[in-house]
C-alpha cells in the first residue's frame, strides 16, 4: 500500500502523523508541504485547487496518488481532501485534529473530544496522538544520562512551552514562571527544555535563574534532550500551553505537575490541563510533591485501528 503523511512541517503536526504512521506498520512517504499567501490565510472551505497553492519549497504532490493520505492541522487539510478528490475517491484521505473545513470531505476526521465535531466519519481522541514508548524513552535515557551524571537525583525534568497566536509570554509573565519554578528547585534537579515558543530573551532569564545551581538549561542548540528528559526523569514538570507536550509526559505514566502560565485561562490546552487534574493523571505545581500512579490510552493505536477497518 503506499502512504503519505502531509504536514506544514510544524514539529507537533509532524509529531501526530508520524504517530499515526509509526502505529499502522506500513512504509510511508513523510511530505512537507507550505500553501502560499494568501491561500494559507482564507477559510479552507474556500481553497478548492490547494494543490497549485504549494511553495515551490514544498515536497511534490503530483500522481501517482496513494492509497492513503495523512494529514494534520488546518494548514494541510485542504491537500488531503484534494488528494481524495484529484483521485476519484480512490485514495483515502485521513485528516488529524479538527480541519477547519467540511468534514465530509474526508473519509475519516480524527479531532480531539473538545472540538466536539459529530458525524459517521469521526473519530474523537480524548489525548493528542503521541509516538512515546516505554521502549523509546529507555534508549533516550541510556544515552542522555552521561550528559546529566554529575547532578543529583532525583530529576525534574521540565518542559516550558511559550508564546503562541493568542498568547504573549512576555518578560513580565516570565518572571512570574521563574519564581512558580523557584518552588521546585528545592525537590531535585531540575532539567528544563525550553521551545522555540519560548523566545530567546525568556531562554536567556532561565539560565541566569538556574544555571550554577544543580540544574540544567537547554539553549536550542545542538542535539534536543527531549527525549532523554523524558526518560531520565524521576518527575515531570510542563506548562499548560500544549496538549501535545502535556501529552507525551503523560505518556511517560510519572508523578506530572502542571505549571499554568501566568494570564493563560480559557484556551484549549488549558482546558486540557484542567481535565487531566481532574482525572488524577496531573497536578497543579504547588499541590504536595509524591508519586502516584497512572495510564493514558495509546490512541495513536486507536486510530490506526480505524484506518485499517476504513480500507478493509
Amino acid at each position: 500500500m503506499s502512504v503519505w503523511g502531509i504536514t506544514d512541517g510544524s514539529a507537533g503536526m509532524t509529531a501526530n502523523v508520524k504517530a499515526v504512521l509509526e502505529a499502522l506498520g506500513l512504509p510511508y512517504v513523510l511530505k512537507t508541504c507550505v500553501r502560499k499567501a494568501p491561500y494559507v490565510w482564507l477559510q479552507n472551505d474556500y481553497c478548492g485547487h490547494a494543490l497549485r497553492q504549494l511553495t515551490p519549497e514544498s515536497d511534490a504532490l503530483i500522481p501517482p496518488w496513494p492509497q492513503l493520505v495523512v494529514t494534520c492541522g488546518r494548514r494541510s487539510a485542504p491537500l488531503g481532501a484534494a488528494i481524495r478528490r484529484a483521485s476519484g475517491g480512490k485514495t483515502k484521505a485521513v485528516h488529524l485534529q479538527h480541519p477547519r473545513m467540511r468534514l465530509n470531505a474526508f473519509d475519516l476526521v480524527v479531532p480531539m473530544q473538545h472540538d466536539r465535531a459529530s458525524g459517521p466519519n469521526i473519530f474523537p481522541t480524548h489525548f493528542a496522538l503521541h509516538r512515546i514508548t516505554p521502549a523509546l524513552l529507555q534508549d533516550a535515557a541510556a544515552r542522555w544520562q552521561p550528559r546529566f551524571s554529575h547532578l543529583p537525583r532525583p530529576y525534574i525534568a521540565v518542559l516550558i512551552g511559550g508564546s503562541t497566536h493568542r498568547y504573549t509570554l512576555t518578560p513580565r509573565r516570565m518572571e512570574k514562571l521563574v519564581q512558580q519554578l523557584e518552588q521546585a528547585r528545592s525537590k531535585g534537579s531540575l532539567l528544563i527544555t525550553p521551545s522555540r515558543r519560548t523566545g530567546g530573551k525568556n531562554i536567556a532569564r532561565l539560565k541566569q535563574a538556574f544555571i550554577g545551581s544543580d540544574a540544567y538549561v537547554y539553549d536550542l542548540s545542538g542535539d534536543n534532550p527531549y527525549l532523554g528528559l523524558l526518560g531520565l526523569a524521576d518527575y515531570l514538570i510542563v506548562t499548560d500551553d500544549s496538549v501535545n507536550m502535556m501529552t507525551e509526559a503523560a505518556a511517560t505514566g510519572k508523578p506530572l505537575y502542571l505549571l499554568s502560565l501566568p494570564d493563560h485561562v480559557g484556551t484549549k490546552p488549558a482546558r486540557f490541563a484542567q481535565m487531566l487534574i481532574a482525572k488524577g493523571i496531573a497536578r497543579p505545581l504547588g499541590a504536595p510533591w509524591g508519586q502516584w500512579h497512572y495510564t493514558i490510552p495509546d490512541e495513536a493505536e486507536r486510530v490506526a485501528q480505524a484506518i485499517r477497518k476504513l480500507q478493509a
